[in-house]
């Protein structure tokens, strides 16, 4: 893949679509008919309804104004409360939901875990894009285990609708096409969906490509070359295709989806991984059926796999095969919504070549769920519980024939987690809200057997196989008020784990092959443990939308957010690492009939709270002040919205807290630059 793209291509999407912009509105305003695309309303957060509903749930020109940069998960999601991410640069970025990441915020695609290596490894990302996406969530608490018990952050769904679950009539769709010049190139993407009242059929696809990205004018680094961070390119595409037949009874349907990504890894100029998922799922639900409101039945088989290429040569191989099968039966019973299943996971784990820090190892996890939600008076509330039982097992040297991966061995662990949360009407507008949760997650097999040196972390890992569930107790409570269009809402949560599983530095200097060595020998590298520790996580959330003017067809809002967490290694009294810093988000919303403008200004503080073993030291804080006008239209009889985004407008320079030591300094956050783009209806 080149490291530099043909500058004409770079333009032509962002020329394109600053075209778009300009053209469309006057046939919008000859057409004179009224938009039907929801208008764009930044909410502070869930408004006051029943417990159960996700915590983000991103959809709409939200959705179309996120899913550019980058084009990774993470930063979708980054910046919205209690959000930031692993910012690997802008091609490997997963979700950090309070202060957690890796296993503990498991990724799913419509329901169905990915299977993915992106929690064994900050340079893997996700095999999705949110350009795929009709809809983002964020699901905690009881609403979570249905899904995953040790998932104390959370799970991301991301939801491309691939098979019909209700009645299509006719073709609708929606295309897109955006250019950003601080990702110099551009992306395209659309989504179809026909049928005929019995029989629906789904297809999307996406492609983007950009060059290295541009770095801020003050930033400097042996990675920056020319304004750019160097190896910091990708080229990526993907799509699905689905059908299905509904009715009254339910539905079933079958979806096949592939995504494509060759991308840099900035921490070393040579080396670039080429990534591939294919995944195929059958859905179906039958409703009213014996003695049921529904019984629904979800299985994926995902062969996922992506190369790590040194100058252009296969140097690493990982490969990923499983299957998941999920199983639920839907009740509503005296008031009480009822939901119990079963899961299970099957996954075979292969890293082939110079970087196979771990051996082969295989998974299976078989889960029992329940959960339930109802509402009386001004009382409502949900309860989940999950119970799991798990089996990882390494191959040791086997097929390999790397001795230090020793003889073949399993863990079994039977983790139990179980969450409450209830919310409390004090008024129409205002609702206490509370959450008490445990929870118990098996150790992953990186976790268990790893034992070898680690490029994206630049340390010679070593699993511990006698590791203990992780185990924790968290508690959360909040308040929120809704008057008229006014939102404020603020919580405080602490979690306690009594065996968090970390990569902590093991004080040695080791070789290649972990023997240890004088810490100047060449090529030696410092030795990290995954350990359990306890430790303790604290925090606050809040948010506000208050209506400053709103007459005359004009509304101009007040906008912040505010989110904080403290981490803390309690066995070695030390800060955990990667821990976010204070942030600040104060912003003004204005919209006047179709049109709608936002200024932010993302403000995070310095984070002196750095373990001992952070390499750099604390991050500096940094303003970064952001701005976005949108406009809905309608022409030819399609609805669309068209957008212009300036970013960083200061071009300060900025680092994630929330990235791996080995990259910080190296991969900046992006300066200064400028995305447009268009969405239309089919």
């Amino acid at each position: 893949m080149p490291k530099t793209l043909n500058p004409l291509p770079q333009l032509r999407p962002l020329a394109l679509a600053l075209l778009l912009a300009q053209t469309m509105p006057a046939q919008a305003q000859a057409a004179g008919e009224t938009p039907s695309l929801p208008a764009i309303d930044v909410v502070a957060a869930p408004v006051i309804g029943a417990p159960g509903a996700p915590t983000v749930d991103l959809t709409g020109p939200q959705l179309l104004l996120r899913q550019g940069e980058s084009s990774t998960l993470g930063a979708a999601l980054s910046g919205l409360p209690g959000l930031t991410s692993t910012w690997y640069g802008p091609n490997a970025d997963r979700p950090v939901v309070r202060g957690l990441d890796g296993n503990r915020v498991d990724i799913l695609s419509n329901g169905s875990p990915l299977l993915d290596a992106s929690a064994a490894s900050y340079d893997h990302n996700a095999p999705l894009s949110p350009l795929a996406a009709r809809a983002i969530e964020l699901l905690r608490g009881p609403q979570a285990l249905p899904y995953s018990g040790g998932a104390v952050g959370g799970v991301v769904d991301v939801i491309d609708d691939a098979i019909p679950t209700a009645p299509l009539r006719g073709v609708e769709g929606i295309a897109q096409l955006r250019g950003d010049s601080a990702f110099p190139g551009g992306s395209a993407a659309f989504s179809l969906d026909g049928g005929n009242g019995a029989l629906g059929l789904h297809a999307d696809g996406y492609k983007r490509r950009a060059s290295d990205y541009v770095a801020p004018n003050g930033a400097q680094a042996e990675s920056i070359v020319d304004g750019r961070v160097r190896n910091s390119a990708a080229d990526g595409y993907g799509g699905g295709l689905g059908g299905g037949v509904t009715g009254r009874w339910g539905f079933v349907g079958l979806s096949v989806r592939s995504d494509t990504n060759r991308y840099g890894t900035i921490v070393d100029p040579n080396v670039e991984i080429d990534m591939r998922s294919e995944r195929t799922s059958l859905r179906g639900e039958l409703r009213h059926v014996l003695g049921a409101d529904a019984l629904a039945l979800a299985y994926t088989h995902t062969h996922y796999r992506h190369t790590e290429l040194d100058s252009g040569q296969p140097a690493t191989r990982f490969v990923n095969q499983g299957d998941t099968l999920r199983l639920s039966l839907r009740r509503r019973l005296a008031g009480i919504d009822l939901q119990l299943g079963l899961q299970a996971l099957r996954l075979a784990f292969s890293a082939l070549g110079d970087e196979a820090f771990l051996p082969q190892t295989h998974t299976r996890n078989t889960a029992v769920f329940g959960l339930a939600s109802g509402a009386s008076g001004r009382w409502a509330w949900s309860a989940g519980t999950r119970l799991e039982s798990a089996r990882v097992s390494s191959d040791g040297e086997g097929a390999t024939g790397i001795a230090r991966f020793g003889a073949a061995s399993a863990q079994r662990f039977t983790p139990m987690s179980v969450a409450v949360q209830a919310q409390y009407a004090l008024t129409p507008q205002v609702a206490l809200t509370s959450t008490l949760a445990h929870n118990e997650r098996a150790p992953s097999y990186d976790e268990l057997y790893a034992n070898g040196p680690h490029d994206a972390t630049g340390a010679y890992e070593r699993g511990n196989p006698a590791l203990r569930k992780e185990r924790s107790h968290s508690v959360e409570l909040g308040v929120k008020v809704e008057n008229a269009r006014a939102r404020y809402s603020a919580t405080a949560f602490l979690t306690r784990y009594s065996n968090y599983i970390g990569l902590v530095r093991g004080g040695q200097t080791v070789d290649g092959d972990g023997n240890p060595v004088p810490p100047d020998t060449p090529d030696s590298l410092p030795e990290f443990l995954y350990v359990g520790v306890q430790a303790r996580f604290s925090g606050i959330e809040a948010s506000l939308l208050q209506p400053l003017l709103d007459q005359g067809g004009q509304r101009l809002d007040l906008a912040a957010r505010l989110d904080w967490v403290r981490a803390d290694d309690l066995t070695n009294g030390q800060p955990l690492p990667r821990i976010a810093p204070l942030h600040f988000t104060p912003a003004l919303n204005y919209t006047r009939g179709n049109w709608s403008a936002r200024v932010e200004a993302l403000m995070a503080a310095r984070q002196n709270r750095v373990p001992s073993s952070d390499l750099l030291g604390p991050t500096p804080g940094s303003v970064r002040v952001n701005a976005s006008l949108t406009q809905r239209f309608t022409a030819s009889g399609r609805t669309g919205l068209w957008f212009v985004k300036l970013s960083n407008l200061l071009d300060q320079t900025a680092y994630s807290a929330s990235a791996i030591d080995t990259l910080r300094q190296l991969a900046p956050l992006p300066g200064r630059g400028i995305a447009a783009g268009v969405q239309i209806s089919l």
